[in-house]
């Protein structure tokens, strides 16, 4: 894979991405935006504050030019294409490079507040039933590329950046992947990390204030804006007609889809406009539930998905996910019985697994991280177990999301009995601070409150605390294997498997 340098200067003229281009007629061989990544021949791309020894130190390994901002103060002889948007430029260059890999994959993307991962790996496996093992997966928890474990690799990024993005997508297509479903954050439409791309299918699954603060989004506008890009970029949309800001929603939509390539979704009965499907949910436990599928209008019946599906997952918040993930499969073809087989045994790591222990109660760990999903949890806990007392042991990341603090402590007071507030990838806030904007929020004094930001230490006197007929939930961090501190991925045991270590010392 090459581009010479009449290549990328065509490619940013023609997005009107382009300052200025260097005289240059070298051949690009590589593509790096980390200086740690640059070998011989590499077009290095600097998005943002670069210190000069980072430069000098690509140069030393083999960089031979480089994309920079238009305000770049770096010192270099190195051809420079300047840009005034150098991520999106990135993005466009990136595809080009590894031959526009989406192209030859049918691609859904998935955005929403919650649910994003649960329903990317539910239409991850409707179509691996489908095409036998030809789909390829972009989640926050992992980035699969192929079916070895070789290409399977964990996630940073809810989105990556493009050059990474990309050089997945062609890793997959050369693996022999003929699908890709991908979730798609509003950061990464904001930060420019899908510039460019089109999706064969979008679902929008639900819109509530999160990921706003100093380093996000400055304003739940600015977010809502940013998550419906999507449907700029989406051939067909799938839609959650109970989502709030519906009549927002569906205005946008309609900019950019005609009525017959939108499709509506909703729970049957509900107050909602007129969906073209409807799930309703016939028997539900702890372990999973069976929902039926209901099309409804002429357009509807062109799906042929009316029918009664078994969910390996609990909860209505989920089978409405897994309605949108039927919905987006079959626009891309799949049938129903790779959607029956499918949900029959989707899994998500980290999501709603349930340890339970012979005498201190249940444990749930779940990767719920904001009102939202810690409201619908606990919702869920109380209405499926009966619970004696409740505890939550949760934190919030710094350095993001800053808006959700407030929204745990809520979603704490109206559903928790006991709160031990703890550390979760604080970055360079002080986790202390991050506890008292989470305190502040809990209003309700039935609630009690401990401190413990060892995250480990208050697991421990969660489930130790617990009695037979409690139940404690671990909040947000699922099998994360890391803290982030102070910009380092601090190794961390990972909630499940804390939570069993001491199950087994407390039983032994």
């Amino acid at each position: 894979m090459t581009l010479t340098a009449d290549n990328i200067t065509t490619l940013l003229a023609d997005q009107d991405l382009l300052i200025s281009a260097p005289e240059f007629d070298g051949e690009i061989k590589h593509l790096a935006y980390n200086s740690k990544e640059v070998v011989p021949g590499t077009l290095l791309f600097i998005k943002g504050n670069f210190k000069t020894e980072y430069l000098d130190a690509a140069i030393k390994d083999g960089a031979i030019a480089i994309v920079a901002p238009q305000n770049f103060k770096g010192t270099t002889d190195l051809p420079t294409w300047i840009s005034d948007d150098v991520p999106a430029a990135m993005s466009i260059v990136a595809m080009a490079y590894y031959g526009y890999p989406q192209n030859d994959l049918a691609l859904i993307g998935i955005t929403g507040t919650k649910g994003k991962t649960s329903t990317a790996y539910m239409a991850y496996e409707i179509l691996r039933a489908y095409t036998n093992d030809k789909v390829a997966l972009s989640s926050t928890l992992q980035v699969i590329t192929g079916n070895e474990p070789k290409f399977h690799y964990r996630a940073h990024l809810t989105t990556p950046e493009s050059l990474d993005l990309f050089r997945w997508m062609r890793e997959a297509v050369d693996n022999g992947m003929t699908h890709m479903v991908m979730e798609v954050s509003s950061q990464a439409f904001k930060m420019r990390r899908v510039y460019g791309l089109r999706y064969n299918v979008g679902i929008f699954l639900n819109i509530s204030p999160d990921h706003i603060g100093e380093n996000e989004h400055p304003t739940f506008a600015d977010y809502l804006a940013h998550k419906m890009m999507l449907f700029d970029h989406s051939e067909q949309i799938v839609l959650n007609a109970d989502s709030d800001y519906f009549g927002t929603l569906i205005e946008h939509a309609a900019l950019n889809v005609p009525r017959d390539g939108i499709w509506l979704y909703g729970k049957e009965d509900a107050d909602s406009p007129k969906a073209d499907a409807y799930f309703e949910a016939t028997d539900t436990n702890l372990h999973g539930s069976v929902f039926n599928v209901r099309e409804v209008g002429q357009q509807a019946q062109h799906l042929h998905i009316n029918g009664e599906y078994t969910l390996d997952m609990p909860g209505d918040f989920n089978q409405s996910n897994a309605l949108a993930a039927i919905i987006a499969t079959r626009l891309v073809s799949a049938d129903a019985p790779a959607m029956v087989e499918g949900l029959k045994i989707v899994k998500v790591p980290g999501r709603m697994q349930v340890l339970n222990t012979k005498s201190h109660g249940t444990v749930y760990v779940d990767y719920a991280h904001n009102y939202a999903s810690i409201a619908a949890l606990l919702q869920f806990v109380r209405q499926n177990e009966s619970v004696n007392k409740l505890t939550v042991v949760v934190g919030a990341p710094g350095n993001k999301g800053v808006s959700r603090r407030p929204g745990i402590g809520k979603a704490v007071s109206e559903g928790a009995d006991i709160v031990y507030l703890t550390s979760d990838d604080p970055q360079y806030e002080d986790p202390d601070k991050i506890a008292d904007e989470i305190q502040t929020a809990i209003t309700n004094p039935d609630v009690t409150i401990y401190r413990e930001l060892d995250r480990t230490v208050a697991i421990t006197e969660a489930i130790k605390n617990a009695g037979p007929a409690d139940v404690v939930v671990l909040a947000a961090k699922g099998l994360d294997e890391y803290q982030k501190v102070n910009g380092v991925d601090t190794p961390y045991e990972n909630d499940w498997a804390v939570a069993q270590r001491i199950d087994s010392e407390l039983e032994f």
